[in-house]
């Protein structure tokens, strides 16, 4: 028996500590994942061990769009051993324990992220005119609250017609993953005449985002940090210093979720595709032809959630900085 280790796996959205049961050697580095990626490990098992042995036979493979190696190229970055072990005689059971605890892993992060967003979205939203949305049951959420109603609407669904919002209440009608709603949106306003003006800047994205991030106590302000050594939480654990567009993706996923009066994150038949809203965000985020825009807004989720450093990281005033300068005098 193998000693237990415990590693973090950095998705693109949060970080879980979990146990690999029997796998030594596991070094602990930051590793980019996605959390809402189908189908689970399991289900791709047959499709790895179809190609894993082929590929471990090159070190520059062909690959650069192909998702499966990049998976495959960022484990054998986390845990140094488990080339030489996939490649010996147990290396399907290797291969079988090791997605089956990334699997374990990716849903209990994403569960403790649903969690937390739960409870953090109901304050977020209340206002002292509407009332308060209850922290701990979905029920009154969704479409059946004029609070959250509003900010998971996308313009084409007036929610002030009663036959409207009862057909949004009782599913009739739903909105497709492919349209956004306000609460994607800075000040929650779409601008029907610049639809992406104020696209991934509402405050509630933000927000999100840093309690996944930083840590609850941080969601509570949008000021950027200013002290790298004060940030606490998934990202300095994780020495994670930036977020990537699947991040972004996830969070709205997130937000969607907490908003709706869903109580199961998945898919059930005749409900929000929200796997379908994952998938069609991210490939907003990634089309070319908004490339400039969306880095724009990538640098101001960085500004707003890692901040721009302090005085103390300027490398022309610290002591190493002095000493190598009255050498070269």
């Amino acid at each position: 028996m193998l000693p237990t280790r415990s590693f973090s796996v950095l998705s693109v959205n949060a970080v879980k500590w979990t146990s690999l049961s029997e796998l030594a050697n596991i070094s602990v580095e930051p590793f980019t994942f996605d959390f809402m990626r189908l189908p689970s490990f399991n289900t791709d098992l047959r499709l790895w061990q179809s190609t894993t042995r082929e590929r471990l036979k090159s070190s520059h493979p062909n690959t650069r769009n192909d998702d499966r190696w990049r998976i495959f190229s960022d484990i054998m970055k986390l845990i140094p051993d488990a080339k030489r072990r996939l490649q010996s005689e147990k290396g399907e059971d290797y291969l079988t324990r090791l997605a089956s605890a990334l699997d374990d892993g990716i849903s209990s992060a994403r569960s403790d992220d649903t969690n937390g967003m739960k409870k953090a979205i109901a304050d977020w939203v209340s206002t002292p005119s509407e009332g308060r949305v209850s922290r701990t049951s979905k029920e009154n959420r969704g479409f059946h609250n004029p609070i959250t109603a509003r900010l998971l609407a996308p313009p084409r669904y007036n929610i002030d017609d009663a036959t409207t919002l009862r057909n949004l209440c009782n599913e009739v009608i739903r909105p497709r993953p492919n349209e956004y709603a306000p609460f994607m949106y800075k000040d929650y306003s779409i601008n029907s005449e610049n639809i992406i003006e104020g696209l991934f800047e509402s405050e509630l994205l933000l927000r999100a985002a840093k309690h996944i991030l930083i840590g609850p106590s941080a969601a509570e302000s949008l000021e950027p940090v200013n002290n790298r050594s004060t940030r606490l939480g998934n990202a300095a654990l994780n020495n994670m210093t930036e977020v990537t567009f699947p991040f972004i993706a996830y969070v709205c996923t997130q937000v969607r979720f907490a908003l709706s009066s869903e109580e199961t994150f998945g898919q059930r038949r005749g409900s929000f595709d929200i796997y379908g809203f994952y998938r069609d965000v991210l490939r907003t985020l990634w089309e070319p032809e908004l490339a400039d825009d969306f880095e724009v807004i990538r640098d101001h989720w960085n500004e707003v959630i890692f901040g721009g450093g302090s005085d103390e990281d300027d490398d022309d005033t610290g002591t190493l900085s002095q000493i190598l300068a009255q050498r070269a005098a």
